[in-house]
């Protein structure tokens, strides 16, 4: 799921070559080739005005329905084929390249709401790199498959809150950073639209927590940094302390472990019991001693951030 910048850049660069072969494809279609030009001829519901091939629709022509749709460009075989402007009744418009009557190539539809979304098609839906953008300045740019925001891709909301990272199915899904509009910033994984799995997250007022999430909330093993310099290591349950811990003072640094139950300590525990392996909290215990070691910090912004300017 997680396309590399040549990835990307070589999508571009089959879906140009798709374009250029389109238009040349319909050049030599008229070598050697007698073209019988009409006006207003009537097929169905529609009226037709253009060159004609044995019959058929081919090479340049426009065609008007009688609802008021009309496309104006390139056909081949009696189907829209190469470059042309398809204009809908809702005031919609499609401009780019067609294939077998259906968008295909690059091209650029804009909607009569004054939203606008410029990139590659495949059988009239998004599919490949593109830009999207909405009337209420919101706007998306990266990758589409079948339609839907899929692979890497940058998403700007209306509140300038913005995320940029890993998507499938519309919904942000894998590795991404999200910079939220009054500051804060958290870099990890995603899972349909929610944070879950591991993540780093920076508040506003300077405290930290990094470790691990499901369903947005802060779950299982992580740590918490206040702003004073205390520092919470252990079991997070819906967002609060639960389960074994180590708490560090800001003042001496001393650590002590203790037992959460929804947020609030309710005992201290000698450290010298949990070495016991009969401890019914050991597991956890080597969980926590070894967190900076195994919680590999991995989750790099400037590793998972990608440049789409080219």
């Amino acid at each position: 799921m997680q396309n590399s910048d040549n990835d990307i850049d070589n999508n571009r660069e089959n879906q140009d070559e798709n374009n250029n072969y389109m238009l040349n494809h319909d050049d030599e279609s008229f070598l050697n080739k007698e073209i019988k030009y009409v006006e207003n001829l009537r097929i169905q519901n529609a009226l037709y005005t253009g060159e004609l091939l044995n019959g058929k629709r081919h090479g340049k022509g426009v065609q008007i329905w009688d609802d008021g749709a009309k496309y104006d460009g390139q056909w081949e075989n009696d189907k829209s084929h190469g470059y042309g402007t398809f204009y809908h009744t809702d005031g919609d418009v499609y401009q780019g390249f067609w294939k077998n009557n259906r968008a295909n190539g690059k091209g650029v539809y804009i909607s009569s709401d004054g939203g606008r979304y410029e990139g590659y098609w495949v059988d009239d839906v998004q599919n490949g790199f593109g830009t999207e953008k909405w009337n209420d300045g919101s706007s998306y740019t990266g990758n589409y498959h079948m339609g839907k925001k899929e692979g890497y891709g940058e998403y700007v909301w209306s509140n300038k809150s913005k995320y940029r990272g890993y998507w499938k199915d519309n919904q942000l899904c894998g590795r991404g950073v999200y910079y939220f509009a009054d500051g804060k910033k958290y870099i990890g994984e995603y899972n349909n639209n929610l944070k879950e799995g591991k993540g780093k997250y920076f508040l506003t007022d300077g405290k930290i927590y990094f470790g691990q999430f499901y369903q947005e909330k802060k779950e299982g093993i992580g740590k918490y940094i206040w702003n004073d310099g205390r520092v919470y290591l252990g079991f997070w349950k819906a967002n609060k302390q639960n389960g074994l811990g180590r708490y560090t003072s800001a003042r001496d640094k001393k650590d002590q472990f203790g037992i959460w139950v929804q947020g609030k300590r309710t005992q201290w525990i000698n450290e010298e019991l949990l070495k016991d392996e009969s401890n019914e909290y050991f597991d956890d215990y080597q969980q926590i001693i070894n967190f900076d070691t195994n919680f590999v910090d991995d989750l790099d912004e400037n590793n998972i951030v990608q440049d789409l300017s080219n």
